[in-house]
């Protein structure tokens, strides 16, 4: 059985985000996620950076109302439009290696 399982993600992205805002690399940041796990550094980036904004683009049936409520402004993802932002089928690599996308895309 193939388990994927996440590790230490939202604690990167939300590391990340407090650098970005602290050296004064943006003011507007977007993240694309509905897990709650990025909450806190949320909440620290925003007491720490108010002026700064922070956005949310939920993937498809990934909404979160707690998220949204902290964020500046936020968008859902329709699952249409998913397949505008996929790679060719296949995906040719530099070295003129292929990938062919799983048939269960």
């Amino acid at each position: 059985m193939i388990r994927h399982e996440e590790k230490e993600t939202a604690v990167s992205i939300g590391l990340k985000l407090f650098e970005i805002f602290k050296q004064g690399e943006c003011e507007t940041a977007m993240l694309m996620t509905g897990d709650t796990d990025i909450a806190p550094a949320l909440r620290m980036v925003k007491k720490y950076y108010p002026k700064g904004e922070i956005g949310f683009l939920f993937p498809y049936k990934r909404k979160n109302k707690e998220l949204a409520q902290m964020a500046n402004f936020s968008r859902n993802i329709k699952k249409e439009r998913y397949i505008q932002y996929q790679f060719p089928d296949p995906f040719i690599l530099s070295d003129g290696a292929s990938i062919k996308k799983p048939i269960s895309w």
